[in-house]
């Protein structure tokens, strides 16, 4: 048996790999230059390790993507960073019960209440039925108004901008339930995850081929599907909706999602801005939404002694950030920025690094699960996976690989 696999992230990387462990011929096809997909990375001069495009981390309950590093020889680390919110000119931490009854910009009541409805989210144990109710409805019914209007409303619409009304209540369920206080990182970065199990895959006999877009996918009248001048007996196809159509060159049965683009900004930096890891914007009408300090997460040592910055954003199509240049975009952040940190100088900045993905983050409304599309598409041999069908959970890495393998026991299943 012959799969062809299109898309180099870790939903294909996983089903390749999983098929080459059991003999199947495999050839993965990737038209960037690196394995990863929106986990992928960089490697600038002096550094050791490589810095993902978008940041990442993994929990500790993120069982397939652990196993995968295991498997291919990754070490996962278990760190224990800090959370934190700005609000008011504060930085307050938020990232546990406890600092949510510390929380001093809500009421002691409100403190209460917001603490008791997310620990009843966190408490159930599949929230798949909340997806009939739109967040901003049924949240401030759980948490207290209190809460939503201090914290997540602000969240939600710094995330989701236009589409805040639309996101269900199923898919803020996983955010809660998911989340662990201690974090998952693996050595090298997740571009060396992905480089090691791209090894793995070709060291067993299956080829990957980078920087080799595919244009066209064609099904022959014998049932067999052709990439080029290559036969197969299948096909996985690993990239958004629209892409998918493009290279099938036809409509397919996929519900009509909105995205968003996933933008940030990396600062390389001389000076620490903050203590935390991660610190979630609760004002209005800021930039960015989340700070996030890498450096206070992984040894600066990695990185060339720099301290690492990334000012993250999801953004709708024809956003006026997407069009601007790295300059514009540090000279609108630099109030912001000092803001955040008194001392913070244009100085302290020795590089700056852009990175941008259409479709990086899909929006889930309501009673999404009657319409998401099943992997085994209608056409015998063709598969389809991304990241709009690991619902209710949130895109993520370790839904990826889980998906992939989940790919690969189906094609087993379907074709030998």
């Amino acid at each position: 048996m012959k799969i062809a696999v299109v898309g180099g992230g870790f939903t294909g990387l996983a089903c390749a790999l999983s098929l080459v462990e059991s003999g199947v011929e495999v050839i993965l096809y990737e038209e960037e230059n690196t394995l990863g997909g929106l986990a992928g990375g960089v490697v600038e001069k002096d550094w050791k390790w490589s810095l993902e495009y978008f940041y990442h981390h993994a929990f500790t309950n993120d069982k397939e993507v652990i196993d995968l590093a295991k498997k291919v020889g990754v070490k996962p680390l278990i760190k224990k960073p800090i959370t934190t919110g700005f609000i008011n000119k504060k930085e307050l931490q938020l990232d546990s019960p406890i600092s949510v009854l510390k929380f001093s910009e809500l009421s002691i009541v409100g403190r209460l209440r917001m603490g008791a409805g997310l620990a009843l989210l966190k408490l159930i144990p599949n929230g798949l039925f909340l997806e009939k109710y739109r967040v901003a409805e049924l949240l401030p019914r759980i948490i207290g108004k209190e809460g939503y209007v201090v914290i997540w409303e602000k969240l939600l619409k710094a995330k989701f901008g236009p589409f805040a009304n639309k996101v269900n209540m199923a898919w803020f369920w996983a955010r809660v339930a998911k989340r662990t206080k201690n974090l998952v990182y693996f050595e090298g970065g997740f571009q060396n995850l992905a480089n090691k199990t791209g090894e793995k895959i070709t060291g067993m006999g299956g080829k990957i081929f980078l920087r080799k877009p595919v244009e066209k996918i064609n099904k022959q009248e014998n049932g067999k599907w052709i990439i080029g001048k290559e036969e197969f007996d299948g096909v996985l196809v690993t990239t958004p909706a629209p892409v998918m159509e493009k290279l099938l060159g036809k409509k397919i049965e996929f519900p009509d999602l909105d995205y968003l683009w996933g933008q940030t900004v990396i600062l390389q930096l001389k000076e620490r801005v903050i203590p935390s890891y991660w610190m979630n914007i609760l004002e209005n009408n800021w930039p960015f939404l989340v700070l996030v300090e890498h450096t206070n997460l992984i040894d600066k040592k990695y990185y060339g002694n720099n301290r690492i910055v990334y000012l993250g954003n999801y953004l709708p199509e024809g956003h006026k950030q997407l069009k601007m240049s790295k300059e514009a975009l540090v000279s609108a952040y630099l109030p912001y920025l000092r803001k955040i940190n008194k001392h913070f100088k244009k100085a302290w900045i020795k590089n700056v690094l852009v990175f941008r993905k259409p479709f990086a983050q899909p929006v889930f409304p309501v009673n999404y699960s009657k319409e998401i599309s099943k992997i085994k598409s209608p056409v015998r041999g063709l598969y389809l996976a991304n990241m709009s069908m690991v619902y209710p959970f949130d895109r993520g890495t370790n839904y990826a690989v889980k998906m992939g393998v989940a790919v690969a026991v189906g094609i087993l299943r379907d074709l030998k």
